[in-house]
């Protein structure tokens, strides 16, 4: 299988949309779930990076994320101005930015962050996973002029 744009790009939205159900909980909140929506798309040498430089693998992410179950009925993520800078039959890296609203676990609770995503395919040759996750903050000036009403 050759790694498409445009399946790299439902992958991401997909992802941030289970997200958004999970914490806001409207979603099952078994494990079941989590598994099939986040675990089975994240590598198992995962290394993803948060904004604020908090640094975390796949078991951290786990735990992290399951404990968030319907903790934020108010939040929502909007992906915005998705591009694929590198793609390779296997490999590809994106940079898109992630707007968040009420979010609870930010030091803003509107805020942007601009994201730099490292994806792979499944060694199953079915889908891709996420490989490497680098978040930093968009400047304060263009999260006060952005567009919270998603």
């Amino acid at each position: 299988m050759t790694i498409q744009s445009e399946q790299i790009q439902i992958a991401i939205h997909d992802i941030h949309q289970f997200f958004t159900d999970w914490i806001g909980g409207r979603c099952p909140g078994d494990a079941k779930t989590f598994q099939t929506n986040a675990l089975d798309r994240i590598s198992d040498d995962l290394v993803a990076i948060f904004p604020a430089g908090r640094r975390f693998g796949k078991q951290e992410f786990e735990g992290y994320m399951s404990s968030m179950y319907g903790s934020n009925p108010d939040f929502r993520i909007q992906i915005r101005d998705i591009q694929v800078t590198h793609l390779t039959d296997t490999m590809a890296v994106v940079n898109y930015e992630e707007w968040q609203r009420n979010a609870k676990d930010s030091h803003q609770c509107n805020n942007g962050r601009v994201t730099t995503m490292v994806v792979g395919e499944k060694a199953s040759g079915m889908g891709v996973e996420i490989l490497q996750v680098h978040e930093t903050w968009l400047p304060n000036e263009i999260v006060a002029e952005g567009d919270f009403s998603f």
